[in-house]
């Protein structure tokens, strides 16, 4: 017989997950982007290179590249509470040793720990959600989560600056220390309101060996590898490229960076709505890769109040291709619920490869010193984001 309080607790259980794990992926980002503003300190105090400081602040995201496709593979096994819960641990300790250390090398590993969280939760995003909502709303929830992130982004830019560094990283560490808290507490007597496909199990070798095949998990990997090399870019070089070319003050170049951010959290919370109102999927991301591509290319040079809005523009563009590229692993024909993890895993690693690897070793080895190229190369990768969204399944456009 079901309880009062058994209905009750099933009507909040999607509210609350959402929020701790939304929570559990802002806190890393949070962290990550506190190092935006401080690009120039970090430059001139390490002696690095725009390609040094740019695998500086990427570090948290070598989990996602080297364990994204395993913490899926873990996820679909061994389920997600478990396999999160060592991840958080791992970014909690990782905020605390940055925070306590004043050396390069601690702080590198320091900021490789951080990055465990995100780059579980960035994997199996979707898996999680969709025990929770049905997979055509999982994009429509991805961007609540990506809209609470990203919030996370514009106050590690706009506040870390007037914080210090010491008393920034100080609250960056009690955040993750908090989500830990919250996951250990309060997950575990979380009841899905939807049950896991449990009965589509595949053996571990099927599994991967079907999400390997599948091409459409490779095309949207694609299209987020040049999606989140593009925002990364962006977000990493504004602040510096500011500074540096532009004769802007550290902390008015942060703020100009939290605008950019600002205008991931728009895109994140209302993109997925549109693209499920209308059902045009594939036409929306298309135009997002359209507008992003201009606005790597031309909106850091904009005069006065246009710099505002032409970042908060490209920023847009970024949360709304991220959102609804990260939702894709339910969706997919051939994947669904049961292989979601492994398929987030994949796209994942390409996700965050994408991110390491154009801004930092393709567009800052090309363009050395001269930031004019290094964001015109930036925009250039919005043309096979586009060209890869050509190629995904008609299925995407669902009229919810």
């Amino acid at each position: 017989m079901t309880t009062l309080n058994d209905r009750e607790k099933k009507k909040i259980n999607p509210v609350v997950c959402l929020l701790v794990f939304a929570l559990a992926y802002a806190a890393p980002n949070y962290a990550q982007y506190q190092i935006s503003p401080l690009g120039p300190q970090i430059i001139q105090r390490f002696g690095l290179s725009d390609v040094q400081y740019h695998s500086f602040f990427t570090a948290p995201m070598f989990p996602a590249i080297f364990l994204g496709f395993v913490s899926g593979m873990l996820v679909d096994r061994l389920g997600y509470k478990p396999v999160l819960a060592v991840s958080i641990v791992l970014t909690a300790i990782g905020a605390w040793v940055r925070y306590l250390s004043s050396g390069y090398g601690i702080m590198y590993a320091a900021m490789v720990l951080m990055g465990f969280s995100a780059a579980f939760i960035s994997a199996n995003g979707a898996k999680i959600l969709s025990n929770f909502f049905h997979p055509d709303k999982v994009s429509v929830m991805m961007g609540l989560v990506l809209t609470i992130t990203t919030t996370g982004m514009v106050l590690g830019m706009a506040t870390t600056t007037s914080l210090g560094i010491s008393r920034a990283f100080l609250l960056a560490a009690c955040l993750a220390t908090l989500v830990l808290v919250l996951w250990l507490t309060v997950m575990p007597n979380i009841r899905p309101a939807r049950k896991e496909a449990d009965s589509e199990r595949l053996p571990l070798g099927k599994a991967v060996g079907k999400v390997l095949r599948n091409r459409y998990v490779w095309t949207a990997g694609l299209v987020i590898f040049f999606v989140n090399g593009c925002m990364t870019g962006m977000g990493s070089f504004i602040p510096t490229a500011l500074v540096a070319d532009r004769g802007f003050t550290e902390s008015a170049a942060g703020t100009a960076g939290a605008f950019l951010m600002a205008g991931n959290l728009l895109g994140s919370l209302i993109t997925p709505t549109i693209s499920l109102k209308t059902g045009k999927f594939r036409l929306v991301l298309i135009l997002c890769g359209l507008v992003a591509g201009l606005g790597c290319c031309f909106a850091w040079r904009l005069p006065g109040i246009w710099l505002y809005v032409g970042l908060v523009i490209a920023g847009y563009t970024f949360g709304s291709g991220m959102a609804q590229t990260l939702s894709l692993s339910v969706r997919l024909p051939g994947v669904g619920p049961a292989l979601a993890g492994t398929a987030g895993g994949l796209i994942s690693t390409l996700d965050l490869l994408g991110a390491t690897l154009l801004p930092g070793y393709v567009a800052s080895a090309i363009a050395g010193s001269n930031r004019n190229v290094f964001f015109m190369i930036l925009g250039l990768f919005a043309i096979p984001w586009m060209i890869g969204v050509l190629l995904l399944p008609k299925e995407l456009d669902v009229k919810g």
